[in-house]
C-alpha cells in the first residue's frame, strides 16, 4: 500500500542585483504526495534518454504549477516528466540532480 509523503515543491523566481547579475529566489510549498516506484517500462524509456529515474510522486493537480524541482526525504530531486491523470492528480517523475547529490569519497 502506498503512503502519503510530505514533499516540498520548489519554485524559483529570478531578479537582478545592482550590477545586473541574476539572483534566484526559491519558494517551497509543502504538499502531500503518494510515492510510487518507477516501473520497468518507464525506467527503460528514461534510460534511453540518459536519465536515471528514481521515483514518481502523485500530487493534486491544483497544487502543481510547473515547478521543476522538489524535495523529499531531505533530498532535492529534478522533475523530468509529468503526467496528468484522470482522477485529478498529476504524476511527477523525478531523478537525482547531477552534481548536487553526488558524494566524493577519499
Amino acid at each position: 500500500m502506498n503512503q502519503a509523503h510530505k514533499i516540498s515543491l520548489i519554485s524559483k523566481t529570478y531578479t537582478t542585483d545592482s550590477v545586473g547579475v541574476p539572483v534566484a529566489t526559491e519558494t517551497k510549498k509543502a504538499v502531500y504526495a503518494i510515492k510510487f516506484s518507477i516501473g520497468q517500462s518507464e525506467f527503460y524509456k528514461a534510460g534511453q534518454q540518459g536519465l536515471k529515474p528514481m521515483a514518481c510522486f502523485a500530487v493534486r493537480a491544483s497544487e502543481y504549477s510547473g515547478q521543476e524541482e522538489l524535495e523529499a526525504d531531505g533530498e532535492r530531486l529534478t522533475i523530468y516528466r509529468t503526467y496528468q491523470r484522470t482522477d485529478g492528480r498529476t504524476e511527477l517523475y523525478v531523478k537525482r540532480r547531477k552534481g548536487v547529490n553526488d558524494t566524493v569519497t577519499t
